[in-house]
C-alpha cells in the first residue's frame, strides 16, 4: 500500500521535473565520458545478478518455490514499469499494455525498467538469503540507479518509481506465496518464550501447519505445549482476507485486529471465557510478543484425536453429541462463535469431544452461530454420514438451532478449512442431503436459499469486458455531446423493431437444435429454452446456456454424451459452417467492396496450429491410455452414433442449414433496424456478413465479456469504415448490443423459470 502511495505522487510528479532533480541528475551524468564503459558493466551486472539468483535457486539448491517467486516477481515488475511508462508518457491503456509486447524502441523512461526487474528479484530472494548477499543486492541496486542518472536513461523521480515498483512487486509476491521474512525460527520462538518467563525445550515444527500463523510444539517441566506464532506475513494476509471477503461476500468474516498482539491476546480470551463456560478446550499459558517478529500464544493441549484423524469407532454417537453440546456451551454462556468447526478443531477423546483453536473466533450472532452449526454439521457428516449426524446434532443442540441454521447450509456460508476438505460436487450433494434431512427432522419445509456472493469471478470479468467495449466504442467518438444529440434524436420505432426481430431469433434456434438430435422436440419449449438462454448466458457466459441446452435435451430422453455432443459440439460446428457459407454468399451480393488485406492470417495460422496440436495431444491420450479409452471411448462412440444419424438424414440437416440461415438473417435485420433508428442505413447484405464476421470471431473469445467487446469494437469501425457516421455507429452498436445480449434476458429470466416449474430442465 505505501509503495502505491508513493508511486501516485511520483507518477503525479513524472512529467514536472524539479531543480533539485536536475541538479542531481546533472551532477552524474557530466561525470567524465571515460567512465561509461564502467556503468554499463554495472547496469549489466545488475542484470546478470537477478538473473543468476533465479537461477541458482532453481537449478543449484532446487529451490523450485523460490526460483518461482523470482521469475514471478521479476516478469511482473518489467510489465508494470512497461505500461506505467507507456501510460505516464500519455499513450492511454491501449497502448500501455501493447507497451509490454513491443520488442523494438526506447524503453520508458518512467519508471526505469531495468531497475524495477531487479529491486523486484532482491527485495523477493532478500528473505532467503543470508545478510551478506543480501547487503551485495542492496549495493548493487543503489550501483544500478547511479548508473541510469549517469547513461542518462532516467531521472533521479523515474529511479525512484523503478525503485519502488520493484518493492511493491515483491511485498505482493510474498503476501500471495509467502515468506520465512514473517515466520521465526524455532530458536527464535525458544529465545522469544524465555524472554516471555517461560524455558520450553524441544521446540519444533508440528507436523500440519495451520492457515494463517506457525503452529510449534514444545516441553516444559509441567508437559507439552502448543505455541502458535504469527508472524508478519501472516497478520498481511489476513488483511488480504478480510479485504477480499469483504468485496466477495455480503459480510466480512472475522474481527480484524490492527496488531498481532491483540489478535493472540483476543484468542486467549475467547479460550479462557470458554473454558470458564465448561467447554472442554486447551489451557492458555501466556500470550504476548516478544522480540521485533512474533505474536505468541502458548497452550496446553488437550491430548485427543482430530476428528478429521480420528478412528472411525471412536467416533460414537456419545462423543458426537457431547461435541454438540460443548457447541451449545460456547455459544450459549461464553457467547462465542468459533468460526472454523473443521475436523482438526474438533478432538475426539475417550466418550467426549473437545472444541479448539479460536484462532477464528467472533463475538457471538445470530448469523455467526449458525454457521458454527453448518460447519460442525458437514464436518461430522464427513465422517459418519448424514443420518447420524443430524441425529446426533438433534440430541445435541435441539431442533431450533438446526432450523435457524438451514439458510447457511451452503457452500459459501461455511467456512474455507470447512470447503476445502471436501470436493465441491460431492459437498454441494452433501449440503442438499443433510439440508433435506434436518428439515425432515424439524418437521419443516426447506428454505429458498439466498445467494452469499457479492460478485463472481466470471460476472466479475463480463461486467470488465463489458466495460473495455463500451469505453472502447466511445472512445471512437470524437464528440460526446454529437453522439448524445445523436441519441436523444433516435426514432425509437425502429428500436422496437430490432427488439422484435432479437426475440424471434429464439424460432430459427430451436429449428438448428431439433435438427441436432432425432428426438422429436416440441417446437415451442425448444424456442422457449432458447430464450431461457439469454439469461443463462449472461449469468454464466457460454457455460450456462450450454448447459441448460444439454438438461433440456436429456430431459426429452437424449443420454448425456449425446447431448453432449448434439447440443454443444454439432450445433456449434454447424452454425459456424452454415454462418460462413452465408456471409460469402452476402459477400458476393454486397454492393460494397471488402478487402481482406488487413486480416492477420499469420495469427489465424499459429492459432489454427495450436488447436490442432491440442486434439492431437488429446486423441493420443485417449488412444494410447487404457485406463483413459475406457472411460471415454463408450461415451464418444454413443455420442458419434448420434450425431452420425442425424447427419445421414435429410430432414435433421434442413433444420440445421435453415435454423442457422434465419438467425442470421433476423440479426442482420435487427442491426440494419438499429442503423435506421439513427437515420443511417447500409446495404443489408454488407451488414449480414459484418455481423456473421464479427459475432464468429466474438465466439472464439473465452473471456467472459470479451466477445460484446470485440463484436462492438469491430462491428463500429468496419460501419464508419463504409461511410455511416462515427456517432450514429457507435449509437446503433450500444443499440443492437442492448437489444441482443442484455434485453432478452429479462423475459429469459421468466422462461428459465417457467421451464424449471414445468420440469424441462
Amino acid at each position: 500500500m505505501l509503495c502505491g502511495l508513493v508511486l501516485a505522487a511520483l507518477v503525479r510528479h513524472a512529467s514536472y521535473p524539479s531543480a533539485l532533480e536536475r541538479d542531481i541528475f546533472k551532477a552524474f551524468n557530466d561525470l567524465p565520458d571515460s567512465l561509461t564503459p564502467f556503468f554499463r558493466t554495472l547496469r549489466g551486472l545488475g542484470t546478470l545478478w537477478a538473473v543468476g539468483l533465479a537461477v541458482a535457486a532453481a537449478l543449484i539448491a532446487k529451490r523450485w518455490r523460490l526460483a518461482r517467486d523470482l521469475v514471478v516477481a521479476g516478469v511482473s515488475a518489467w510489465v508494470i514499469a512497461h505500461i506505467l511508462g507507456s501510460w505516464v508518457a500519455g499513450n492511454g491503456l491501449s497502448a500501455s499494455f501493447r507497451a509490454v509486447t513491443r520488442v523494438r524502441g526506447v524503453s520508458p523512461r518512467f519508471p526505469v525498467e531495468r531497475v524495477a526487474l531487479v529491486v523486484a528479484v532482491v527485495a523477493t530472494a532478500g528473505p532467503y538469503v543470508a545478510r551478506p548477499t543480501r547487503r551485495f543486492g542492496v549495493l548493487l541496486i543503489a550501483a544500478l540507479a547511479i548508473s541510469a542518472l549517469y547513461l542518462g536513461t532516467g531521472l533521479p523521480d523515474d529511479v525512484l518509481g523503478g525503485i519502488f515498483v520493484g518493492l511493491g512487486v515483491a511485498a505482493a509476491v510474498h503476501l500471495i506465496f509467502g515468506s520465512p521474512g514473517g515466520r521465526p525460527t524455532a530458536a527464535q520462538v525458544t529465545a522469544a518464550l524465555a524472554e516471555l518467563g517461560l524455558d520450553a525445550t524441544g521446540v519444533g515444527l508440528a507436523r500440519r501447519q495451520p492457515a494463517g500463523s506457525t503452529l510449534m510444539f514444545g516441553r516444559d517441566e509441567q508437559g507439552q505445549l502448543s505455541v502458535r506464532v504469527l508472524g508478519r506475513d501472516e497478520a498481511d494476509a489476513q488483511l488480504f482476507a478480510k479485504t477480499y471477503r469483504f468485496l466477495a461476500y455480503k459480510d466480512s468474516g472475522p474481527t480484524l485486529y490492527l496488531t498481532r498482539l491483540q489478535q493472540v491476546e483476543h484468542e486467549a480470551y475467547a479460550t479462557l471465557l470458554a473454558r470458564d463456560a465448561g467447554v472442554n478446550t486447551n489451557e492458555v499459558v501466556l500470550a504476548g510478543q516478544a522480540g521485533p517478529k512474533a505474536a505468541i500464544l502458548v497452550e496446553r493441549p488437550i491430548l485427543g484425536a482430530p476428528l478429521a484423524e480420528a478412528h472411525v469407532d471412536d467416533v460414537t454417537d456419545v462423543v458426537l453429541v457431547d461435541a454438540w453440546r460443548q457447541l451449545a456451551l460456547l455459544h450459549n454462556r461464553a457467547r462465542v462463535a468459533h468460526g472454523s468447526l473443521d475436523g482438526h478443531h474438533v478432538l475426539v477423546e475417550i466418550r467426549k469431544a473437545a472444541l479448539v483453536d479460536f484462532a477464528r473466533c467472533a463475538p457471538r450472532t445470530d448469523g455467526r452461530t449458525s454457521a458454527d452449526v453448518a460447519d460442525l454439521l458437514v464436518t461430522t457428516s464427513s465422517r459418519i454420514g448424514e443420518e447420524r449426524a443430524v441425529a446426533a446434532a438433534v440430541a445435541g443442540i435441539g431442533v431450533g438451532a438446526l432450523v435457524r441454521a438451514l439458510p447457511y447450509m451452503q457452500p459459501a456460508a461455511l467456512s474455507r478449512s470447512v470447503r476445502s476438505s471436501t470436493g465441491h460436487k460431492k459437498l454441494k450433494a452433501r449440503l442438499d442431503k443433510l439440508r433435506s434431512l434436518t428439515a425432515e427432522a424439524a418437521g419443516v419445509e426447506p428454505p429458498q436459499l439466498q445467494e452469499l456472493h457479492r460478485v463472481s469471478a466470471t460476472n466479475l470479468l463480463m461486467a470488465v469486458g463489458t466495460l473495455i467495449g463500451i469505453s472502447a466504442l466511445l472512445s471512437q467518438v470524437g464528440s460526446p455531446a454529437q453522439l448524445w444529440d445523436t441519441i436523444q434524436n433516435a426514432h425509437w420505432g425502429w428500436a422496437a423493431v430490432a427488439i422484435a426481430l432479437s426475440l424471434a431469433t429464439n424460432v430459427p434456434y430451436a429449428i438448428s437444435l431439433m435438427g441436432t438430435v432425432t428426438n422429436d422436440l416440441p417446437l415451442v419449449r425448444t424456442s422457449e429454452l432458447q430464450l431461457s438462454m439469454s439469461f443463462a448466458n449472461l449469468a454464466i457466459p457460454a457455460v450456462g446456456g450450454m448447459a441448460s441446452q444439454i438438461r433440456f435435451l436429456q430431459k426429452q430422453g437424449v443420454d448425456l454424451a449425446s447431448a453432449v455432443a448434439s447440443g454443444g459440439l454439432l450445433s456449434s460446428v454447424a452454425s459456424v459452417v452454415v454462418s460462413i457459407a452465408l456471409m460469402f454468399a452476402a459477400l458476393a451480393a454486397s454492393p460494397d467492396k471488402f478487402t481482406f488485406a488487413d486480416i492477420p492470417t499469420e495469427g489465424l495460422v499459429r492459432l489454427l496450429f495450436v488447436v490442432v496440436l491440442l486434439l492431437g495431444v488429446v486423441v493420443i491420450a485417449v488412444r494410447g491410455i487404457p485406463r483413459v479409452r475406457n472411460a471415454v471411448m463408450p461415451s464418444v462412440s454413443r455420442a458419434w452414433s448420434t450425431v452420425s444419424a442425424a447427419l445421414r438424414s435429410p430432414r435433421q440437416v434442413f433444420f440445421l442449414v435453415t435454423g442457422s440461415i434465419g438467425t442470421n438473417v433476423l440479426y442482420g435485420f435487427c442491426l440494419l433496424a438499429c442503423l435506421r433508428a439513427f437515420d443511417a442505413t447500409l446495404s443489408f447484405w454488407t451488414l449480414l456478413a459484418l455481423s456473421i464476421f464479427f459475432g464468429t470471431v466474438a465466439s472464439l473469445i473465452p473471456i467472459p465479456g470479451g466477445g460484446t467487446a470485440v463484436s462492438s469494437v469491430g462491428i463500429s469501425g468496419a460501419l464508419t469504415g463504409f461511410g455511416v457516421h462515427t456517432e450514429a455507429a457507435v449509437a446503433a452498436v450500444l443499440l443492437n448490443e442492448v437489444v441482443v445480449s442484455y434485453l432478452p434476458a429479462i423475459p429469459g429470466w421468466l422462461a428459465t423459470n417457467d421451464l424449471l416449474h414445468r420440469d424441462y430442465l
